[in-house]
């Protein structure tokens, strides 16, 4: 059994991605641990790390964030608590590592954020294409509405907002479910970081939706200058790459969905990275990732990890 942590305190598949590859790539049974336990338990996938308080922990491609400035900025100003314990394995960018390094923590030069593995968990050849234009909401922007989310009858059968919430009694089927849904657009335009990462896995042209004015296109990493959420910065760092594909609209602004769409086919590249080293990395005390799947059906995978 491996113990981990992964914030569950709303239902959204981009926390959960962490416990059900950990659990179909080892095929062991995954135990929830808080936050604040003494025991030793393993972090993963989300930017989690800064909200450890107590006991050992195992770092495996999560994020940190920082203590200084605002989540756009590049992250920094992180203060480990006096009575926890990491153990970096990988982290997810070089943003993240360096706040473990300056907390002073030794911390290996590996990168990778894990949800990047989810198109072998789910082959994306396997699911129809229906949508040209996938958009996705940011968790916070739920219950919320905003202009530019906002689609014109005549692109309603093309153009499809989606969000990564479900109900947490419907598990890991609620999860199996919204990835299929992102699986069937061709483009994704994403305001959260793992839709974004599941489409590049899945190799499916996609952009960061900013919220912020700003310059659209490619926006570096380490710019200071520029509004970019600082989850995309480590993210696509993490991965090799110098910059970020970002297409802004602020939020009270109707957007160009032919012009966003123009955009992604123009603009967007594949995504190189080997996820070699972030497998070998694992931490051999939680026991073996293999490099494909060991469990994939979702049933087994369920009573494996309840999320």
């Amino acid at each position: 059994m491996i113990r981990m942590h992964w914030a569950s305190h709303d239902g959204n598949i981009g926390d959960c991605y962490g416990p059900m590859l950990v659990a179909a790539y080892t095929g062991q049974k995954i135990a929830r641990a808080s936050k604040k336990s003494l025991r030793r338990r393993l972090i993963s996938v989300g930017t989690i790390g800064q909200l450890q308080k107590f006991g050992t922990v195992d770092v495996w491609g999560a994020g940190f964030a920082g203590q200084g400035g605002t989540e756009f900025e590049i992250a920094h100003g992180y203060e480990k608590p006096r009575f926890v314990r990491f153990v970096p394995h990988a982290t997810r960018g070089p943003f993240s590592r360096q706040m473990l390094i300056n907390a002073g923590c030794e911390v290996p030069e590996v990168y990778g954020d894990p949800a990047i593995l989810v198109n072998r968990l789910w082959p994306p050849e396997k699911v129809e294409k229906r949508w040209d234009l996938g958009v996705v909401l940011h968790l916070t922007e739920v219950d919320e509405t905003f202009t530019r989310y906002q689609i014109p009858p005549e692109l309603a059968e093309s153009v499809k907002v989606f969000h990564t919430r479900f109900p947490r009694e419907e598990g890991v089927a609620a999860v199996d479910e919204r990835v299929r849904e992102l699986q069937s657009c061709r483009r994704i335009l994403s305001t959260g970081l793992h839709a974004l990462v599941l489409a590049e896995a899945c190799n499916i042209p996609c952009a960061h939706f900013a919220i912020h004015d700003g310059p659209t296109g490619r926006n570096r990493v380490d710019d200071t200058d520029v509004l970019l959420d600082h989850r995309m910065r480590d993210f696509y760092a993490g991965c090799g790459e110098k910059d970020v594909l970002v297409y802004r609209v602020m939020r009270h602004l109707e957007t160009d969905w032919e012009d966003a769409i123009a955009f992604i086919d123009r603009e967007w590249r594949p995504l190189v990275y080997d996820p070699t080293r972030l497998i070998e990395s694992f931490p051999a005390r939680h026991g073996v990732f293999a490099s494909e799947p060991i469990v994939t059906d979702m049933e087994r995978i369920a009573e494996l990890v309840r999320l």
